[in-house]
């Protein structure tokens, strides 16, 4: 089994929320290439479940080392400092995901989050709007794509 099979066979055991036999391929694709940026991810998505925030930020921050245009490697991270409380910190993020990115809803809805914990009621609106506006116009490229 090659490298991207082996990701592959981790992912599919991921979405069965299988965590630890997950964990251990994704290890096993991490001895194989310690920089496979999407096995660096898939590992942090489990060690945030496992609530290993620790753990999770470290392999973040080492693919944002490696892929540092990668919006989704902000928005993961940005997670975590969500959940650590360090709501600035996770507000940078996710809005350095929005620029990587404008057309990532989930960021937007992480950032109107974000701020309504801040108390930022009309930004937080604001934010959900952008969230609502860049999915319909996703919805409407995908009808074109897809006649």
């Amino acid at each position: 089994m090659d490298i991207e099979e082996l990701f592959l066979e981790g992912a599919r055991i991921l979405t069965l929320k299988q965590f630890d036999s997950a964990l251990e391929i994704f290890n096993k694709v991490l001895e194989i290439d310690p920089n496979h940026i999407k096995a660096l991810e898939a590992r942090a998505v489990i060690y945030m479940q496992k609530n290993e925030l620790e753990l999770a930020q470290n392999d973040l921050e080492k693919a944002i080392s490696i892929e540092p245009e990668n919006a989704r490697l902000y928005f993961r991270l940005g997670q975590i400092y969500y959940r650590k409380k360090d709501l600035d910190k996770a507000l940078e993020l996710f809005t350095k995901a929005i620029d990587l990115e404008p057309t990532y809803p989930a960021a937007y809805m992480a950032r109107s989050q974000v701020l309504r914990e801040k108390g930022l009621e009309e930004a937080a609106d604001l934010e959900l709007d952008k969230a609502v506006a860049v999915q319909r116009e996703l919805a409407k490229a995908r009808r074109v794509v897809d006649f």
